[in-house]
């Protein structure tokens, strides 16, 4: 596992622990050819996209049972 400090475009900094299977994991959601072409802006958005999502859903199922 590395630690890894990536730049957010707005400021600060965003540390994540990675590891060999996560960079497999980000590599076939960008559909990379190489493992070595994951940078960190891969990282970023794949993690934005993954709680974005997840922010998404909590708030439908909120939407839900507000109505039910």
């Amino acid at each position: 596992m590395i630690k890894k400090n990536i730049a957010l475009p707005r400021g600060g900094t965003l540390e994540v622990d990675v590891t060999p299977q996560f960079l497999e994991i980000v590599q076939k959601h960008f559909q990379l050819s190489n493992l070595s072409l994951v940078d960190d802006e891969h990282i970023r958005m794949y993690i934005w996209g993954a709680f974005k999502n997840a922010i998404d859903k909590a708030e439908k199922m909120d939407d839900v049972y507000a109505g039910a």
